[in-house]
């Protein structure tokens, strides 16, 4: 079974759809789940300080490095997931399931294609 964004439930695109309205990326995307990242380059303030104690031997470029370091190190990651669970028991169950583990209800006729 392949994946496509097409077989994500209402509720995690509606989860997505938000993440990315409030400046979230999506970094890797499986059908098991999805990862959001969101980076800054750090704080304002800090660049605006930095500017000031080093610009006159470095030439800002210790402002560059912190940026960096801020883009790579210190991103925010979430992972979403798409919790299909069982209708009958409310187990969550892996998609493309045909069967709930738990209570051994048939999944294959409740499953979107």
């Amino acid at each position: 079974m392949s994946y496509t964004p097409a077989t994500r439930s209402e509720r995690l695109q509606r989860q997505i759809d938000d993440a990315i309205a409030d400046g979230w990326k999506i970094e890797t995307e499986t059908p098991e789940r999805i990862v959001l990242v969101k980076r800054t380059v750090g704080d304002l303030g800090v660049h605006i300080v930095l500017a000031i104690l080093t610009a006159w031997w470095s030439f800002g470029l210790v402002n560059v490095v912190y940026g960096g370091y801020k883009y790579l190190n210190d991103s925010q990651r979430r992972v979403l997931r798409d919790d299909r669970g069982c209708p009958e028991c409310g187990v969550s169950v892996p998609a493309g399931a045909n069967y709930c583990a738990n209570c051994g209800t048939d999944l294959a006729e409740t499953t979107p294609e």
